[in-house]
């Protein structure tokens, strides 16, 4: 039995393209993400947020494809933005009744006891990412107006480097300003990001900070060059995580291979060091 509570998805980099039977080094998105929806319905989560880098390819059509994948999951799907996204197509083909603008996609909503705060590190242009003073302060007065809430956040880009020099080197540029605000809010149990292709876990100042294995492609956790070794075929999956009444959470990783690797408790991960 499934521990009471609520129950949701995090996935990331799923790289749709609008010609779905183009392979991207080597693998095929489109199938890797059919692999994907009988596994994620049959967790039957309460939401599934996926962590950004819906396209590859920024085009219309490809959205329609993710809108299209989304609903055949079968439960409620938020998004947030990657480098790879486009603010204005997304908004044009998931929420047609919003102006279709350059503004970031951020949102905060509670489902049960919890909180989830969607947040926009894209640097339009850019691989790297950023987060403005404006959004910055907003987090920072929801987080405040909130405070009885299990808060959990979502962010494309990873707040912490993560040791892989050149996934570092497109990261988050002022991440350490999304840590210092999450950091002065004690009920946000954890930060889920993507970006980086490979799952992370860490425990820092209290909260955890983890990422998820791509949708598509992955990138090597060992090679610090993009020298073609980089990218793997390792297999592909995502996190499921059951919020508990009371605030605490047990979390796994799920592979499209059937394999589910669970994260260790809270106390026994590992502390976070650059």
């Amino acid at each position: 039995m499934p521990p009471a509570g609520l129950c949701f998805v995090h996935l990331s980099d799923l790289h749709f393209l609008a010609d779905p039977s183009r392979p991207q080094h080597g693998v095929c998105s489109a199938e890797v993400f059919e692999r994907a929806i009988p596994l994620v319905q049959a967790v039957r989560p309460d939401l599934i947020v996926v962590g950004g880098d819906l396209t590859s390819d920024e085009k219309e059509g490809s959205y329609h494809r993710a809108r299209a994948a989304f609903a055949r999951l079968g439960s409620p799907v938020h998004a947030v933005m990657g480098n790879h996204d486009d603010r204005r197509v997304y908004r044009s083909v998931f929420h047609p009744e919003q102006p279709a603008t350059l503004d970031p996609v951020c949102r905060a909503f509670d489902q049960g006891s919890c909180r989830f705060v969607l947040l926009d590190s894209q640097l339009t242009g850019a691989v790297e990412g950023r987060m403005d003073a404006g959004q910055l302060a907003w987090l920072d007065a929801d987080l405040a107006a909130h405070r009885d809430r299990p808060t959990f956040a979502f962010v494309h880009h990873p707040p912490l480097p993560i040791g892989v020099r050149w996934l570092d080197d497109l990261g988050f540029l002022n991440g350490q300003d999304l840590v210092r605000v999450v950091q002065r809010h004690p009920q946000v149990r954890a930060v889920f990001f993507g970006h980086v292709h490979q799952p992370r876990i860490w425990r820092h100042g209290g909260t955890i900070f983890a990422s998820v294995p791509a949708l598509a492609f992955q990138f090597s956790a060992a090679e610090q060059e993009t020298n073609g070794r980089h990218i793997t075929q390792e297999t592909p999956g995502f996190r499921v995580v059951h919020a508990r009444d009371g605030g605490g959470f047990a979390s796994a990783l799920h592979y499209l291979d059937g394999r589910i690797v669970p994260d260790p408790p809270a106390d026994q991960l590992p502390e976070y060091g650059p």
